[in-house]
């Protein structure tokens, strides 16, 4: 199976093999919706002279940029995260080989969470102002916006720029985050509607020979999916605007609504999320947030998977003939890296269910396979 390989990079220059040697263990946590944060941690030790060789404040300062790249097997490496150190500490003994620096890493969105402003947009679409706040951000060097075309009178920000572009984001039934980029010291801007195809990952296998799942955990939240309602009136002319929409309409990631013979629950849009004078984008926005009645927690095998997860990925698991079976969108990954190995732990979830025809798991075909 494959072999794993990562590499880093301070402020765009690539670590030297000594930098290297100094990682004991790398954990990367990539949340939807949250900052993507890394912890690193380093060894420290002392020269023939007694100096602290490689001391933290040589390699990183606060606000310095570190970048993460992992690859397995022949495949290309793929960026884990990108952005600046938030903090470190140094815990020093007189012990040789005890003495280590934890350095934590977070990605761009914590630079766009730092400056609380007033600001009013005239004239413009959701999708242009999105474009607009990202393009303030030097180290943002490419975008991803969806749909959201209609100009809009004015659009007032109050808050951070991350604030205001995931407040955005929810009145168009959108997400907005970033994401590493394609070069050292960059990200991608993201303002689009979650993905429910597959991003092309080998499958998750939980039975058989190509088993890659070490276990799975399944939960159905029946009281999640809900019927979403919005009401808007209209300072111009004095109207309201109703909309109503339900989670059984949204794109499902397999044959059947996730939870089955109910109509789910009403939830009204709170007023402070009704934006626009057309509510429908943000009621299918709440609707589609609260979808996803099935819950997955599920650890790989070290070795015997051959791609990198990350949150926002679509991956297909097979768990025998169960209706867990099918397409699950990737909540939050952790990846775990040492010089000996690698292990990678996911939370996804989903709003559908496969259609099995009414059978369950067959323990016949099961049997013998672990």
């Amino acid at each position: 199976m494959a072999g794993a390989a990562f590499r880093m990079f301070y402020d765009g220059t690539p670590a030297t093999v000594e930098q290297l040697r100094q990682v004991e263990a790398i954990t990367v946590e990539q949340e939807m919706e949250m900052a993507w944060e890394a912890r690193l941690r380093l060894s420290l030790c002392l020269d023939d002279r007694g100096n602290w060789r490689e001391p933290p404040n040589t390699t990183v300062r606060p606000f310095s940029r570190i970048r993460i790249e992992l690859r397995l097997g022949d495949g290309d490496f793929r960026p884990l995260i990108d952005g600046p150190v938030a903090g470190f500490d140094t815990e020093l003994s007189a012990t040789p080989g005890v003495s280590v620096v934890n350095i934590v890493v977070r990605d761009d969105s914590v630079l766009m969470n730092r400056e609380e402003e007033t600001e009013v947009f005239e004239n413009l679409s959701d999708a242009s102002v999105a474009q607009q706040v990202f393009g303030r951000f030097p180290t943002v060097a490419g975008t991803r916006v969806g749909p959201a075309a209609a100009v809009q009178p004015a659009t007032v920000r109050r808050g951070t720029a991350m604030q205001f572009l995931r407040q955005l984001a929810r009145a168009n039934g959108f997400l907005a985050y970033v994401l590493p980029g394609s070069i050292p010291g960059t990200s991608l801007g993201v303002f689009e509607a979650p993905p429910t195809a597959p991003t092309g990952h080998p499958p998750l296998v939980l039975l058989g020979a190509g088993r890659n799942l070490q276990g799975a955990t399944f939960r159905e939240d029946a009281e999640g999916p809900e019927r979403s309602a919005a009401r808007v009136l209209t300072i111009r002319d004095q109207t309201i605007a109703a909309s109503q929409r339900s989670f059984a309409d949204e794109t499902l990631m397999g044959d059947l609504p996730a939870v089955g013979g109910d109509a789910g629950a009403l939830r009204q849009l709170p007023p402070e999320e009704a934006l626009r004078d057309d509510p429908e984008a943000a009621a299918t926005g709440q609707t589609r947030r609260n979808a996803y009645g099935q819950r997955m927690t599920a650890s790989l095998v070290p070795g015997c998977y051959d791609a990198v997860l990350a949150a926002y990925d679509v991956v297909t698991v097979r768990a025998g003939t169960l209706p867990q079976s099918g397409d699950w969108l990737v909540h939050r990954v952790t990846h775990r890296i040492t010089p000996s190995v690698y292990a990678q732990e996911i939370e996804a979830k989903r709003n559908a269910v496969s259609d099995t025809g009414g059978g369950g798991l067959n323990l016949g075909a099961a049997s013998g396979l672990f």
